[in-house]
């Protein structure tokens, strides 16, 4: 039987994940790939091993509960939200950032032009003609600290498919957001 090449324990045909140069357990994977938010075809296992040897994070107490496109992860149960800081969204490879509930004091929708988003909302679902300069989610935090998911950042139309989607995947994010920090706040009543 085939054996995890960082643990060692036994594995099975379909519980085992491939890298570059061997295979390891699900349990290896999950921390390898940083609680299943990075995939590690293209790392080898000495990589795979450094990461084994970095100190413990915030990310063991994690549990995903809900996944909104490749933006954000969030775990109901403790009441945190993982941003997964994709290249796609910052423009470089960053470790995913993770946020309790109780450090975040506001989330909203950030575009530009400047509108009412029941004005901005109507628009997408007439598909009217215009365009959205950049779309964000905005998350401000305890000690005046902020962090941008950034959705869309050049020109585009409003009528499109890339920012319906885009504008959607936004308004999910604020409402898992905004949803756990009403949970908190009742919790901590």
């Amino acid at each position: 039987m085939k054996t995890c090449d960082i643990c060692h324990k036994p594995i099975g045909i379909f519980n085992k994940f491939r890298c570059v140069d061997g295979y390891i357990c699900k349990d290896c994977y999950k921390k390898a790939s940083r609680n299943y938010t990075e995939t590690i075809a293209e790392k080898t296992l000495d990589e795979l091993r450094m990461l084994f040897e970095q100190p413990e994070s915030s990310e063991e107490d994690f549990c995903v509960t809900g996944r909104i496109g490749n933006y954000l992860l969030a775990d109901q149960k403790n009441k945190k939200i993982c941003v997964l800081n994709n290249r796609m969204t910052t423009g470089q490879v960053s470790d995913p950032e993770f946020y309790a509930a109780e450090e975040i004091t506001e989330c909203f929708l950030d575009y530009q032009p400047r509108m009412a988003l029941e004005e901005l909302e109507e628009k997408v679902r007439r598909r009217e003609e215009g365009t959205v300069d950049f779309l964000k989610v905005c998350i401000k935090l305890k000690h005046h600290k902020r962090k941008e998911i950034s959705l869309i950042s050049n020109p585009v139309r409003i009528k499109s498919y890339a920012f319906r989607q885009s504008f959607t995947f936004a308004k999910r994010i604020e409402e898992e957001i905004n949803s756990l920090m009403e949970e908190q706040e009742t919790k901590g009543e």
